[in-house]
């Protein structure tokens, strides 16, 4: 059976915030509050047994968008079981796995195969060692040192030349959730390849992305989408040229070519979200699915 319409949705659904890093004192104090506020919360729950033990803190599930925790990590789960065969003796790379999203409903199903997850986030990788590895040893977790704007600022590596932590052929699947949107066309580019290099033959990447086509790109040009990507740099969009990984948006041919050049195809055609058909908020993003050969 596939995913339903309103499991499609939750997969896609994303939440557009503006960065409290670039917007100055006020902002920062915003934020230095919100975070209080979250800790506050986190120790309420815990004062009246609701913290559940493979759900991360509220202050930790902050920087992964918005939406329930454990009903969009489902979505995605049941996404990838349903509409792309993944099976219980599969090995899945999760790249930006965050807290464990889409780790922690996989646990219960991938029984005889393996997951890992990399991120930028330290604290989230420790949580994920010590809430999941730990209950499910085949799950593994890996913090890369990556220098990105928001998240990392002070970090050793770069996107566009990193290699993920796994030999080559050695998944089923890779998901690159949440990620694209936040990726300069070199990183992309490194991105794409690194995931063909570490899927064997036949193994799907499955990401969400913003893209563009010809009437879309009019769409954006005249401001008639949920999001704003007022610069245009021919492959892509991007929201704001001071942090212009912010947000991205991609020309869908774009995206064909880099991985046709790297042994990729399209799957099947693009599901499309909510974010280039309305101005309408919250709104959704699209669904690309890619093929090794």
């Amino acid at each position: 059976m596939g995913a339903s319409r309103s499991e499609l949705k939750s997969l896609r659904s994303t939440k557009y915030t503006s960065s409290a890093r670039t917007e100055g004192g006020i902002e920062r104090l915003r934020a230095l509050g919100y975070r209080s506020g979250l800790r506050a919360l986190d120790l309420a729950d815990r004062a009246l047994g609701r913290d559940r033990k493979m759900v991360p803190p509220r202050r930790y599930r902050r920087f992964i968008g918005n939406g329930d925790f454990t009903k969009v990590g489902t979505s995605i789960t049941q996404y990838m079981r349903a509409e792309l065969g993944l099976l219980p003796s599969h090995d899945v790379l999760d790249a930006g796995c965050g807290v464990g999203r889409i780790a922690v409903p996989l646990t219960s199903y991938l029984t005889e195969g393996s997951y890992l997850g990399f991120d930028i986030v330290p604290h989230a990788i420790d949580w994920c060692h010590s809430a999941i590895t730990s209950r499910h040893p085949n799950f593994r977790f890996s913090h890369v040192d990556i220098k990105q704007e928001i998240y990392n600022p002070e970090g050793t590596l770069t996107s566009a030349d990193f290699r993920f932590p796994a030999d080559g052929q050695a998944f089923d699947m890779v998901a690159l959730v949440g990620l694209i949107s936040h990726l300069l066309p070199d990183e992309v580019d490194n991105y794409v390849a690194e995931s063909a290099r570490v899927l064997r033959p036949g193994g799907k990447c499955f990401a969400t992305a913003y893209l563009v086509d010809d009437m879309v790109a009019e769409r954006v040009r005249e401001g008639r989408t949920a999001f704003t990507f007022t610069h245009s740099r021919g492959t892509h969009f991007i929201h704001s040229e001071q942090e212009p990984t912010y947000a991205i948006a991609y020309r869908l041919d774009h995206i064909q070519e880099v991985a046709a050049r790297h042994g990729l195809r399209l799957e099947r055609e693009p599901q499309l979200g909510t974010w280039s058909s309305s101005t309408a908020r919250p709104a959704s993003m699209d669904l690309l699915v890619l093929e090794r050969a």
